[in-house]
């Protein structure tokens, strides 16, 4: 079930959709799901530090930023992960682009809907098999500081392209499009509210028209 309301957010609607508005959403929400496969896979790693960044155990790369310093604080493990819902789900998108405006646009609200729900859903797997751990949301390379030419790496480092079809252009941007990979952090004690989602650490946060408004997308 995707979350109605926050995909109406995501579209700018404010207050109870109309009769018109509800069966719109009704009829792109039964396209996305029929053709959308979600999928997620994650890797856990030990991390250690250094002056240079954070270092994931045996992937010979650094994590920068003083944002991705301060979402692992305090945790002892970081888990890679990487969710999707499939190149169908894009050719849905890009078919109603082309053939009708307003569907194209519920639709991909609600397909960034689902691509949130389904990196929740690999954070909740996580969770199970982690025993004793807390863990953090998930931050994606672009938030913040965090550079986004770190994406190729933690895609290789979740093996997502072999296990679930996703890739990065020369761009760094991820396809599927509706795809979502990012860092969770893992500690034995619980995780604070500096360590979760806000406003500050989104990097929409200079364009989004929910902020202009006095309000927010959460």
């Amino acid at each position: 079930m995707i979350d109605r309301a926050l995909a109406l957010r995501y579209m700018g609607w404010r207050g109870e959709p109309d009769e018109r508005v509800r069966a719109l959403m009704d009829e792109c929400e039964t396209e996305l799901l029929a053709a959308a496969k979600p999928r997620f896979v994650w890797r856990v790693f030990d991390i250690s530090r250094s002056e240079g960044g954070i270092e994931l155990s045996g992937c010979g790369f650094l994590l920068t930023g003083n944002d991705i310093a301060r979402h692992l604080d305090g945790c002892t493990k970081a888990a890679v992960t990487a969710a999707t819902l499939s190149a169908d789900a894009d050719r849905l998108l890009k078919r109603l682009q082309l053939e009708d405006g307003a569907k194209a646009m519920a639709a991909d609200a609600l397909a960034s809907v689902l691509a949130e729900q389904t990196s929740e859903s690999a954070r909740g797997d996580i969770l199970a098999e982690m025993e004793g751990y807390s863990a953090t949301w998930c931050y994606a390379a672009g938030y913040g500081d965090f550079p986004l030419e770190i994406t190729p790496m933690l895609i290789t480092a979740a093996d997502a392209t072999r296990k679930i079809g996703i890739s990065c252009t020369g761009s760094n941007m991820i396809t599927p499009q509706k795809s979502i990979v990012g860092i969770i952090g893992l500690s034995k004690n619980e995780v604070g509210n500096k360590q979760q989602r806000s406003c500050e650490n989104c990097n929409m946060r200079e364009s989004c028209k929910f902020r202009a408004a006095g309000g927010k997308c959460t």
